[in-house]
């Protein structure tokens, strides 16, 4: 029976995010690492590229293409796009054979009843099975190295691409947990908004997150900074709407990301002051866990750690931590159904096979 159960499906875990969706399969670890990104013919509906080959569509999408982004700030904005990008990579995972599959999701902890049966909607077009839905904090809790028998309560800021999750975890469960709409992209449009108003100059999408990444991975390869760093960048001109070359310095993009970090600072900090007086204690002692991409943008750390007087400690592998938080759920059933979000839905929406015989 085990051997048939192997064959006809598969049990995955998705970190479905706003930039990136990452895929774990058990045994194998992260299979999937690809842009959320999927590009379907406009006059067909066929699927033309998916990941990584859709995304370099971005900003130079041919005329009969639509090139969608479906996730927008941790929830689903285009159902059928999302339906049609997750069964591409569940093919992919599967050998091309689409399996009935055991799917757990991690969806960012202030997402609604609605934005939760959206990803179970999807999932389930992409032919899962069961789909269990865990609040993002924990996922990363556990990719981070958190096991059950740890009672203390632990800070964790994950930040991703749409969102920042801030959660507090203790004993492999999620004491609190809430997401804020400011994290990666916010970032990319803070810069954007910078060097249209100092440059008169327009950045596209992908240019802003190129340079970002650019002087934060910079800093994270341990190159000299005694000289502030700068980057050529080129853009349109707004007066002329030609194009326009400039450089911009690593200081420059602080100033324009200051706003977005001080938010974040002050949510980490919010979830702390809220919390009970032993929850408060256990933080002081067990520090913040920072996952997520914006972990790795220079001076984050060092930031939380300045202003909330925590000692913070990057995840090892933070870009995957959700995913493989959630992929090792999919290992101990028993903590898996504690830590699932249950669907709080009336009994005559939550059955599908209820019939009513007049």
């Amino acid at each position: 029976m085990n051997i048939l159960d192997n064959f006809f499906s598969e049990d995955l875990a998705i970190d479905l995010g706003t930039v990136n969706t990452l895929v774990y399969a058990p045994g194998r670890g992260v299979v999937v690492n690809e842009p959320s990104a999927v590009a379907i013919h406009k006059y067909t509906g066929e699927v033309l590229a998916v990941g990584g080959e859709a995304f370099k569509l971005v900003g130079r999408v041919p005329k009969d293409v639509d090139v969608f982004r479906p996730v927008r700030n941790g929830t689903i904005e285009n159902f059928e796009a999302a339906e049609k990008m997750l069964v591409a990579f569940i093919r992919r995972v599967q050998d091309d054979r689409l399996k009935r599959s055991h799917m757990v999701i991690g969806v960012p902890g202030s997402s609604t009843e609605l934005e939760r049966r959206s990803v179970r909607d999807a999932a389930r077009d992409a032919k899962a099975g069961r789909v269990d839905l865990v609040d993002e904090g924990l996922c990363a809790a556990i990719g981070a190295g958190l096991t059950n028998e740890d009672e203390r309560a632990h800070l964790i800021v994950d930040i991703g691409g749409g969102t920042t999750n801030i959660a507090i975890v203790a004993s492999g469960a999620v004491v609190s947990s809430h997401s804020l709409k400011t994290a990666g992209n916010a970032m990319d449009e803070a810069i954007r908004d910078y060097v249209r108003a100092k440059y008169e100059m327009q950045l596209g999408e992908r240019t802003a997150e190129q340079l970002k990444k650019q002087l934060g991975e910079k800093r994270a390869a341990g190159e000299s900074v005694a000289e502030p760093q700068r980057v050529e960048v080129v853009g349109k001109e707004l007066t002329t709407g030609m194009a326009k070359a400039v450089e911009i310095g690593l200081d420059e993009v602080r100033e324009a990301l200051e706003p977005v970090v001080a938010e974040i600072v002050a949510g980490a900090r919010r979830a702390v002051e809220e919390s009970q007086p032993d929850v408060t204690a256990d933080i002081y002692q067990t520090g913040l866990i920072l996952t997520g991409g914006g972990a790795l943008l220079d001076g984050m750390a060092d930031r939380l750690q300045r202003e909330l007087k925590l000692h913070v400690a990057v995840a090892e592998d933070p870009l995957c931590a959700v995913a493989v938080g959630a992929g090792r759920l999919l290992a101990e059933k028993e903590r898996l159904q504690r830590a699932a979000i249950r669907e709080d839905a009336p009994v005559w929406q939550a059955s599908e096979e209820l019939v009513v015989n007049w």
